[in-house]
């Protein structure tokens, strides 16, 4: 049990993060959330609480997609004197259509929330973990960092953002010989989630293609890489098999199926 140690999700009290708070309850972590909407949040708690009793939760809501966000975060742990042990940036949102279409300010709140946020909510507590050489960040990045996809052009360059970024800074730590660690998170599509509803893909059919998952096997894969120390997870088994085999996929072919799985079903 992870007694007197502490994480930090964003996105905490839905999906992918409320699936991840489960396994750091269960092992015993404080858990700090950081949502946009007051009645989900006391929603999560409720039904986290009547399903882990003793589970210590303390939330913050925040939109974070405004520019200020990840200081007002910050600023909220260090007032209360938490220490945080581990930071989970997984609050995020996509846009579909052709980039032509989609409204531009609609696109530049997503890339503020996740690359802007994820950036300075990374450097900010890398700071501290670096201080007591302790402590490990996870960044939940998409499987659309890893070609580029039509119709969710933005969104897969800032999920690519996230790749890079931890995957770089992660090999920084290791020259520096820091104990410190940063994971990278690439999930499939999932399919019980609101991204799909509040992303307009509703009739998306890569929530039911070749590698859709759930963010229960999300937040299982999370949790085996954090407590296995590895610096980077692709989630969902049947994306860990094509990615094995993506390089030996010629580009066309790739991008031939890419279409086929952003097609909208009737």
């Amino acid at each position: 049990m992870a007694i007197g140690k502490t994480v930090l999700v964003t996105g905490g009290s839905s999906g992918i993060g409320f699936s991840i708070s489960k396994h750091f309850a269960n092992a015993g972590y404080q858990l700090l959330w950081v949502s946009l909407v007051k009645e989900e949040i006391d929603i999560a708690i409720s039904k986290l609480r009547s399903e882990i009793p003793d589970c210590n939760i303390d939330s913050l809501v925040l939109d974070l997609s405004s520019s200020d966000s990840a200081v007002k975060v910050y600023n909220w742990v260090k007032e209360n004197q938490w220490n945080v042990d581990v930071l989970i940036n997984n609050a995020g949102f996509g846009t579909f259509g052709f980039s032509s279409d989609i409204d531009i300010d609609r696109e530049l709140n997503m890339i503020e929330l996740n690359v802007v946020n994820v950036y300075k909510m990374t450097r900010l507590f890398l700071k501290d973990m670096l201080h007591k050489d302790e402590g490990t960040i996870i960044n939940i990045s998409s499987n659309t960092s890893f070609q580029p996809t039509p119709k969710l052009s933005a969104y897969g360059a800032t999920k690519s953002f996230v790749n890079h970024f931890s995957r770089s800074v992660n090999e920084e730590l290791k020259i520096l010989k820091s104990n410190v660690k940063i994971m990278c998170v690439c999930p499939a599509a999932i399919k019980n989630t609101n991204f799909r509803k509040a992303g307009k893909m509703d009739k998306l059919k890569t929530f039911s293609g070749l590698a859709t998952t759930t963010s229960e096997e999300v937040a299982k894969d999370v949790w085996n890489g954090f407590i296995k120390h590895k610096d980077f997870v692709v989630s969902g088994w049947k994306m860990r098999i094509l990615y094995r085999i993506s390089g030996l996929v010629p580009y066309g072919i790739q991008q031939f199926l890419v279409r086929k799985e952003i097609k909208e079903v009737q």
